[in-house]
């Protein structure tokens, strides 16, 4: 889901700073919540914050479900752009820092950090494999962006048609994608929580 977040973000007028804004809010989350795991909370705890980053992800499932439930009520208005493309676009850093925290992948990041934890590295060792995990972790996100600023002519074709698409079929594509990462990340949160 992030992937349709940084290519979307993308398309608004302003699609280069904001799409910064969530890569960079994405590697701080990922960065952050790795590094406190480690380095303050330790092994001791790593169940407790894995416990914690479930609980998260179930609560962003359930909201992102109510949303599909809101957008499957609402009854399309033709002509008229969609809202939330308009809010993308205006928020700016507001947008880019909700979706780079709402749309971490909370339950691969606390396993992938357990097992660094758990390997007995040194601190080094553990910074230096967070830091990797990180890199493969993001690169989808970030691959779009970098096509924008190596070919922005060609990228701005793409991105204007993937826009008119998606503004055409804006109420299908908001039920399915928030239906499907809100069914994801509460079943994903649930079974954290029960592990």
């Amino acid at each position: 889901m992030p992937i349709i977040a940084s290519v979307t973000l993308l398309s608004t007028a302003h699609g280069k700073r904001n799409a910064a804004y969530f890569i960079a809010t994405v590697i701080f989350v990922m960065l952050a919540v790795g590094s406190l795991t480690i380095f303050v909370l330790g092994s001791e705890n790593s169940s407790s914050s894995g416990t914690g980053g479930a609980a998260v992800q179930a609560a962003f499932g359930l909201i992102f479900l109510a949303v599909a439930v809101q957008q499957w009520r609402t009854k399309p208005v033709e002509g008229k752009d969609p809202g939330w493309m308009k809010a993308l676009d205006k928020a700016g850093l507001v947008a880019g820092v909700v979706l780079g925290v709402s749309l971490t992948n909370y339950a691969l990041l606390t396993t992938a950090v357990g097992k660094i934890v758990k390997s007995g590295l040194d601190a080094s060792a553990q910074t230096s494999a967070l830091v990797f995990f990180t890199v493969i972790a993001t690169s989808t996100i970030v691959l779009p962006l970098v096509i924008y600023l190596v070919r922005p002519v060609w990228a701005k074709d793409k991105l204007g048609r993937l826009r008119d698409w998606l503004m055409l079929h804006n109420r299908v594509i908001l039920i399915t994608v928030f239906g499907l990462m809100g069914l994801l990340f509460t079943v994903q949160g649930v079974a954290g929580l029960l592990s």
